[in-house]
């Protein structure tokens, strides 16, 4: 026993000479040796030594620098303890790793290279590594591994860039290949910028599996964003992460993991553009993100968090045309990659179906900045932006309750709230808007539109029904309030108002519905103004084609566009509205194409539209009422069908007692006079159906009196006064019916053309057959105009009496007028007769009696042929009659005998107008008779209307 406890002791002193003199001198100077011969670098070592005691090799501060002297690699102190478990366990077992103070910084040089490429060995050299099969059995009962400082540099970007991680500690207890029961392990990190790693948990390799908590904290972005620097638009100018939670993973089969009580977190990131000259006024910044309660199960497939929350989110940014500046921000350009076509991510969704749920979504005290050429102005800011959601699931599924509400530019609000199942897209959602400006929405308006908004404001609120996350049906009430809308630099609006409300509208898309229960409006004000050369103010409002060239290219286009037909086309709509209600409206007409400007305003209009609906035979009701310049009342009523197809109404408006001096623009410009006095009533009867319009329009002026001429080369020739004296009672009213049809389905019709033409035919009609119109006053179809006499008399028949006295009584019906009274002959028949007469005079004075020259017996045919034998002596074959002619043919009657018997005449009917029909005899005057033989025609006496 002695002997062999010497031998140990002598083992031993040995074993301690040879660590003493040769194993110490050889772990001094045998690596820097090596590290120069192998590896071309330097070594700067400290004191190494191995502790024979406890078999632990500890190395002191170590360095291998880069060949120009700065720091490479170097560790201040390294312990490894190998244990004498090692010997009997049938394993490698180490009581403790260890590593303090370690310095590693990595370079990837420009050429692709890194600064230790030239310690690797050759490719071709290097021996091939064999296969172990199984884990080497192995047993740590410490690893403390701490890490001074960990850096990568890469100088083979453009613009170099650096990372470190600082003060890595690795501490791991009974780290082993062998044992089953789990170890502990702790592992704690510092990023460059304050960021802090916490690793802490249990470890069983044998057994694969592993679990505990991992945290990471004030993780800085600008570091990982580095390495995507290249390839991206944006900038980070700052931002932090953190993770904490859970965690639990085993690798035995197949990888099984497991994640609980989790929690994400973003702060303080701004996200801007690398160059602000290419992407300016663009940015996003994030005050915080949280996401909480996280919860992932890898067998299960699900993924469950609590909450998501953004706070402080703002983005700013722009779209001209065709650029958006957000996504020119993202723009990523990567290099180029292979392509792994053995699952495509659809496949790779169909193999995973994953879960997941979110218990409640929300975003506060957010904003969006946003400039476009879509509104006026051009920038709007969101903000506040409030935003949440509840029980979202993913496969979609399920009943989402939803709220967002937002304010545009510290004026507008707009709220939505409501549940939607986003499985299905169906849902029911409260929605309002308040105070948004419609001449914000400027810029939308067609090009070829030359007028803008100048006021109003837009407020609804309301209900809508989802159904495939599209409108199934619209619940509305709401109103445009403060409206004005305006001809490009006028100074006038086109038309105004101050409240339009709708109250209960809805719109059933799927039943093609519209009702609303009522429809106000409340001070409308409508401008129509002919401007001076003639255009429309409202069709100014459109600009005309620039080139013809444009025109056929619009048409070309038009031609050319794609005709849809929609398969509900065949489908109407049904449409209710009972009542439309209007208050305190004018219509404001103003014609300044006339020598005189013209200007009328129909104002305060009030009453009810009821009952406008698209069913079949349903009448809507009119009633208005207003006034023209604030005194001559004016009302419509009646019914209509404007829904129908064709249209169909029957509407009667009427005008009282307008002032008809204000008309003088219009009569003096197609009239070519003005007007001094008169007043105006108007009942204006239309209706139409199927398209064929008949209309009754009563036209009643009273007291109307003409004024001084004014000249206009627009002027109808017509003889203004003397229509009016034909019109006018005695009452001094012009009383017309004029009646007026058309057919409104021909493109060429024009109900102010049809008017305007049946009012122009009145009027020349009664001034071109004034005697037909005084006629008509008495219920006559005579010709009152003419007054036949015999041939040769200037005797009045009694038919002759009857007519002076009915045209006496029209004149009675017309105080204004007088008769101009001219004799007519008929100049062969008068001289015949008067020249019969002579004779028949001549043959009494020579002895015959009366008698026997009427009876014409022998006696008369004796003084015939005596006389006839007396002028012309002879046999002769002409018989008595035939001699009768000769002799009264030869007879002369001068000029001035037929003047005197048309003179007569005249003057018998005026005696008889005066004397016997009781006319005033101013109102009858003779005019002098001529024997122009285009004047006399007919035995008897013209009359002619004068005033």
């Amino acid at each position: 026993m002695k002997k062999f406890i010497r031998i140990l002791g002598i083992c031993y002193i040995a074993y301690l000479i040879i660590v003493l003199v040769i194993v110490t001198p050889a772990l001094n100077l045998l690596p820097s040796w090596a590290v120069k011969k192998y590896l071309g670098r330097d070594l700067e070592s400290g004191f190494n030594y191995f502790n024979p005691f406890t078999l632990s090799l500890e190395l002191g501060k170590t360095a291998i620098p880069e060949h120009d002297g700065s720091p490479f690699v170097s560790l201040d102190h390294a312990t490894i303890n190998l244990s004498t478990a090692s010997l009997w366990s049938g394993a490698l077992v180490f009581d403790k790793l260890g590593v303090e103070q370690l310095f590693v910084h990595v370079i990837e040089l420009p050429d692709g290279t890194f600064n230790f490429s030239d310690m690797l060995p050759p490719e071709d050299t290097a021996p091939e590594e064999e296969v172990q099969e199984g884990i080497t059995p192995l047993t740590i009962d410490e690893l403390d591994f701490n890490a001074r400082q960990l850096i990568y540099s890469n100088e083979a970007r453009e613009k170099p860039t650096s990372n470190q991680l600082n003060d890595l500690n690795i501490n791991i207890l009974g780290l082993s290949t062998v044992l089953e029961e789990g170890k502990p392990y702790v592992l704690d990190a510092k990023g460059e910028r304050g960021g802090e790693l916490h690793w802490e948990g249990v470890v069983s390799i044998p057994s694969s599996y592993s679990e505990g908590e991992l945290s990471l904290k004030n993780i800085q972005l600008i570091p990982l964003w580095t390495f995507i620097e290249p390839w991206v638009a944006f900038r980070l100018d700052g931002g932090s992460f953190g993770v904490q939670g859970q965690y639990a993973v085993s690798w035995a089969e197949e990888i099984d993991y497991s994640v609980s009580e989790a929690r994400f977190t973003l702060d303080e990131v701004a996200v801007v553009p690398q160059s602000d000259r290419d992407i300016p006024d663009t940015s996003i910044t994030l005050g915080a993100l949280s996401i909480d309660g996280i919860a992932l199960d890898g067998s299960e497939q699900q993924v469950e968090v609590a909450s998501f929350a953004i706070d402080e989110l703002a983005i700013a940014g722009w779209s001209e045309g065709d650029q958006v500046s957000l996504i020119d921000l993202f723009s990523i350009d990567l290099p180029a990659a292979e392509e792994d076509p053995t699952t495509t991510e659809e496949e790779a969704a169909e193999d995973n179906p994953w879960k997941a749920s979110l218990g409640r979504f929300s975003m506060d005290n957010s904003s969006v900045r946003w400039r476009s050429e879509y509104t006026d102005p051009a920038e709007l800011n969101v903000t506040p932006i409030t935003v949440s959601a509840q029980s979202l699931a993913w496969p979609l599924a399920g009943k989402t309750p939803i709220s967002v509400a937002i304010t545009i530019n510290g004026q507008t609000s707009a709220s939505v709230d409501g549940e939607v199942d986003l499985g299905a897209g169906a849902g029911q959602l409260a929605y309002s808007l308040e105070a948004l400006p419609i001449p914000w929405f400027n810029p939308n308006l067609p090009d070829a539109l030359n007028g803008e908004f100048t006021g109003g404001e837009l407020q609804v609120q309301g209900e809508m029904t989802l159904a495939e996350f599209a409108p199934a049906s619209i619940a509305m009430d709401g109103a445009v309030t403060g409206f004005a809308a305006s001809v490009t630099e006028a100074e006038t609006s086109l038309t105004s108002w101050e409240t339009v409300r709708w109250d209960k509208l809805l719109v059933d898309l799927n039943a093609q519905q519209v009702s609303m229960e009522k429809l106000s409006i409340d001070n409308f004000i409508g401008r129509f103004h002919i401007n001076e050369d003639g255009s429309i103010n409202a069709s100014n409002a459109f600009k005309s084609p620039e080139t013809e060239e444009a025109k056929q290219d619009s048409e070309e286009a038009t031609e050319q566009a794609p005709q849809e037909v929609s398969e509900e086309a065949g489908q109407p709509w049904f449409v209710s509205i009972p009542l439309i209600h209007i208050s305190d409206s004018q219509i404001d007409f103003k014609d300044e194409s006339l020598p005189i400007e013209f200007r009328t305003v129909i104002g305060e209009l009030n009453g009810d539209i009821k009952n406008i609906s698209s069913e079949e035979g349903v009448n809507t009701e009119v009633e208005l009422k207003g006034s023209v310049d604030g005194y001559a009342p004016v009302n419509l009523t009646g019914t209509a069908q404007p829904l129908a197809a064709p249209v169909a109404l029957d509407l009667l408006l009427t005008f009282d007692g307008m002032d008809m001096s204000r008309l003088t623009p219009y009569s003096g410009t197609y009239a070519g006079r003005a007007i001094e006095q008169g007043v105006l009533n108007l009942d204006l009867n239309y209706a139409m159906a199927d398209n064929q319009l008949q209309g009754k329009n009563k036209i009643v002026i009273e007291q109307m009196k003409l004024g001084e001429t004014i000249e206009s080369d627009k002027a109808v020739d017509l003889p203004l006064d003397l229509a009016l004296a034909l019109l006018t009672d005695t009452n001094g009213v012009i009383d017309m019916d004029i009646p007026v049809s058309g057919d409104v389905s021909d493109p060429e019709f024009s109900i102010g053309s049809v008017v305007m033409g049946a009012l122009i035919n009145v009027i020349t009609k009664a001034v071109t057959s004034p005697f037909t119109l005084l006629a008509s006053l008495v219920d006559s179809e005579e010709d009152l105009q003419r007054i036949n006499f015999s041939s040769g008399s200037d005797q009045l028949e009694e038919h002759a009496q009857e007519k002076l006295t009915t045209l006496s009584t029209a004149l009675v019906e017309r105080p204004e007028l007088a008769l101009t009274i001219t004799g007519r002959l008929q100049l062969e028949a008068d001289t015949e007769r008067m020249q019969k007469d002579q004779l028949q005079a001549e043959l009494i004075a020579g002895g015959l009696s009366q008698q026997q020259a009427d009876s014409r017996g022998p006696e008369w045919e004796q003084a015939i042929e005596q006389r006839y034998q007396a002028g012309s002596p002879g046999v002769t074959e002409l018989t008595a009659r035939e001699q009768y002619l000769a002799l009264a043919a030869a007879i002369p009657i001068a000029d001035t005998a037929l003047l005197e018997l048309a003179a007569e005449r005249a003057l018998v009917v005026k005696t008889f107008l005066v004397n016997q029909a009781g006319l005033a005899p101013e109102r009858a005057v003779i005019a002098q008779a001529d024997l122009a033989p285009e004047d006399n025609k007919y035995s008897g006496v013209e009359l002619a209307i004068d005033l």
